[in-house]
Parts: C-alpha cells; sequence; structure tokens
C-alpha cells in the first residue's frame, strides 16, 4: 500500500486535509498556492505504523532452516527453525543461561562474565545439526534504551561465536512482519501478542518436556527466524524478476 492509498483510505490527501467523510467529498483541492498541512508528520507516520499488514502464510518464507537467537546476557532464547512444502516446523529450542554463580555477579565485571558464559553457550548451540543452518539471526540492538552495555555485549558475542555470519534483525520489522503491527508507544505489541502469531503459524511444542522449552524468549527467536525467511522469499523474487529482465 503507497502512502497516497493509505492517505487516502483515512480519508486524507497528501496535504493532509480531509476529503471524503464517508463516501462524500469535502474541502476538495483549492487552486492557486498550497495550504498548510494539516497532519503533522508525526501523526502521518503514525497512521503509517498503525496500519495492519496481511498476516503471512506458509507460501509467503522462503525454504530452509534457520537458527536464530532472541540474545541477552541473562536469558538467551534459540529456535532452529525450517519451513519446506509441507509446512513451517520448530525442530529444536533451547535457553541459554549463565550459572548462578556469574548470574550473582554485578556491575561491569559482571557483565563480562555473563558475557563470557553467554558465547560459549552459542559455541555448542552452534554444534550438530544447527551448524548447516542456511543462515545464522539475531535481534538487532537498539540504538538507545536501558542498560544499553549488556544488551551490545551479547550482540557482540553473538557476532564474534559465528565469525561474523549473523545477520541481524529488527524486532520492530520483525513483529510488523509476523503480528501485523510493529507497535505504538500508546499500542504496543506484547508478548501475548507475539505469542499468538507465531503459535498461529507452528504448533506449541511445549509438551516436548524440558529439553525443548516453549517461552517469551523462544517464541521471539522464532519470529525473528520467520522473518528472515519472509524477508529471504521476496530477496529471491526479485533476484529472479532481475535476472529475466
Amino acid at each position: 500500500m503507497t502512502l497516497r492509498s493509505l492517505l487516502e483510505h483515512v480519508g486524507l490527501d497528501l496535504t493532509g486535509r480531509t476529503i471524503y467523510v464517508g463516501s462524500r467529498q469535502v474541502d476538495p483541492p483549492r487552486q492557486g498556492p498550497a495550504m498548510p498541512a494539516q497532519l503533522s508528520i508525526p501523526a502521518v507516520e503514525k497512521a503509517v505504523i498503525q496500519s495492519r499488514r496481511p498476516l503471512p502464510t506458509l507460501a509467503d518464507f522462503a525454504h530452509g532452516t534457520v537458527q536464530a537467537f532472541d540474545q541477552a546476557l541473562a536469558n538467551t532464547g534459540v529456535a532452529l527453525v525450517k519451513v519446506n512444502e509441507g509446512g513451517i516446523y520448530v525442530l529444536a529450542t533451547a535457553m541459554i543461561r549463565p550459572p548462578a554463580d556469574i548470574q550473582a555477579l554485578k556491575g561491569y565485571a559482571g557483565n563480562l562474565a555473563k558475557a563470557d558464559s553467554l558465547y560459549a553457550g552459542i559455541l555448542r548451540a552452534r554444534t550438530g545439526f544447527a551448524a548447516n543452518a542456511d543462515a545464522v539471526v539475531g535481534e538487532q540492538p537498539p540504538v538507545k534504551g536501558q542498560r544499553m552495555d549488556s544488551i551490545q555485549l551479547a550482540g557482540r558475542e553473538l557476532h564474534r561465536a559465528t565469525l561474523g555470519r549473523v545477520t541481524f534483525v529488527d524486532n520492530r520489522h520483525a513483529k510488523a512482519v509476523i503480528v501485523g503491527r510493529a507497535g505504538t508507544k500508546e499500542n504496543p505489541v506484547t508478548k501475548a501478542h507475539v505469542k499468538e502469531a507465531v503459535e498461529r503459524l507452528v504448533p506449541s511444542p511445549k509438551d516436548r518436556g524440558a529439553n525443548f522449552p516453549w517461552n517469551e524468549h523462544t517464541r521471539d527467536a522464532v519470529m525473528l527466524a520467520l522473518s528472515w525467511l519472509y524477508d529471504e522469499k521476496r530477496r529471491q523474487q526479485a533476484a529472479a524478476l532481475g535476472a529475466a529482465a
């Protein structure tokens, strides 16, 4: 949907004037110099963000296997996701947590110890079948917020443990793709929304026992993996169109 069509859908033209109430046109465009816009840029951006895109189906995802990390120093969710013509499968999930003695450490020294533990945990998670995944993805660290030091450290350890192979996916983009909207401060996308959206695409594996954890961290990892596969399908389509041109 273009910006023009989105604005017209809510009854606005590109200058921000109301042009329709139902099917009745009001305030038609004036001749002469343009009038000042009555809809601020933040309001336009909010309308775009809040617009819900169609929820994806199996056909919207590329075929392949992705290992995803929702990385953090304290709790890192891991998921191995496979998509083929038969469906979407969560092959494995795991949690990476530092041992209790390291969790008890505080301050910068504690963060460094947790980062070392995370690095070792990622190396273990990258073994076996997961080592042959078509892609490794993680969550793009935000540019601002609380505890930025620990967030940046977690991303750095994921980058280091994968030898730079990881692709970072923006969390808001992943929510827009899988949940249908990125959310706003007034109307955020919650963990419950992510759970509902992810379990719409894949059956909940919670009955597989303690070795197959299914919680907000592993579901976020699944969301990141599916978002990457969604984007990969579009990259493949663009490449095919380019080759045919």
